[in-house]
């Protein structure tokens, strides 16, 4: 079975203006994972931009209710129905992976915006809602595994997601806070890629509002034995230096391959 490849389309947290906001595109199993949508049609651009269809994207996950996560899911959907209509065909179908509560919520939230996706998609457009940290088959024999972590608000259910493939695994946190079910998660991954707000520094703060630090980070990746750590989520440099959080990130994962991603980045195990 082939391998997951990633390719890094936004990397930036909700306020970095120098990056596309949060979306992974994993290549496995001859079909496209989304991991997060970013906010808005970036996603697509991003898409375009590195050489990727927009119509070859079958699965979706989405891991919280946060618009600079989930924004961008109602563009790609009308982008990839407009596309298929002007050829005639109709759109590919898609499944949406969200936990129920975070599903709930993403879909009150777009039939308040009056969004058109469901509908034109029809029966193509299928919401899943596994349950919490069950392994569920898709495209290639490849799986899906959705693991609650911890961010906000409470109760709302933000999950990680795990990507297996080819005997590989890629662990996408989602936004969360120092989380022992992501270490759970994430033991002997291949890749994990966790969220970073700042430096130790601000950790009050970041905890205080459902985010992690690169220290954090580090030591999820230490304690679950991960081959590689690319750390997401990033802010602006006006905040936080990328040399200093990298560095923070390798003194608590010694032996950890540590990098910080960038927009557009492709990863191979």
């Amino acid at each position: 079975m082939e391998r997951p490849r990633v390719v890094f389309l936004g990397t930036g947290g909700a306020l970095n203006p120098e990056r596309y906001q949060a979306a992974m595109l994993v290549q496995a199993a001859g079909t496209s994972f989304l991991l997060d949508v970013g906010g808005g049609l970036g996603v697509v651009r991003r898409l375009l931009a590195c050489e990727v269809d927009p119509l070859s994207v079958r699965h979706v996950f989405l891991s919280h209710r946060h618009l600079d996560h989930v924004g961008g899911l109602e563009p790609l959907l009308m982008y990839m129905f407009y596309a298929a209509y002007r050829t005639g065909a109709p759109p590919p179908p898609v499944d949406v992976h969200a936990l129920a509560a975070s599903s709930a919520a993403i879909r009150a939230s777009l039939a308040a915006a009056d969004a058109s996706a469901d509908a034109v998609f029809g029966e193509r457009l299928k919401w899943r809602t596994p349950a919490p940290n069950s392994s569920v088959g898709v495209d290639g024999g490849a799986t899906l595994t959705l693991v609650p972590v911890d961010h906000l608000p409470p109760g709302g259910e933000a999950a990680a997601c795990v990507v297996s493939a080819g005997g590989a695994r890629v662990v996408y946190s989602g936004d969360t806070r120092p989380c022992e079910a992501l270490v759970e998660a994430a033991r002997g991954a291949d890749l994990l890629i966790h969220e970073v707000g700042g430096t130790d520094a601000r950790a009050e703060l970041l905890h205080r509002v459902g985010h992690s630090t690169a220290a954090d980070a580090g030591r999820v990746a230490a304690k679950a034995g991960v081959r590689a750590l690319a750390m997401f989520h990033t802010p602006a440099p006006m905040w936080v230096s990328p040399e200093d959080m990298l560095a923070e990130a390798r003194r608590h994962a010694p032996g950890v391959e540590v990098f910080l991603s960038e927009d557009g980045m492709r990863w191979e195990p």
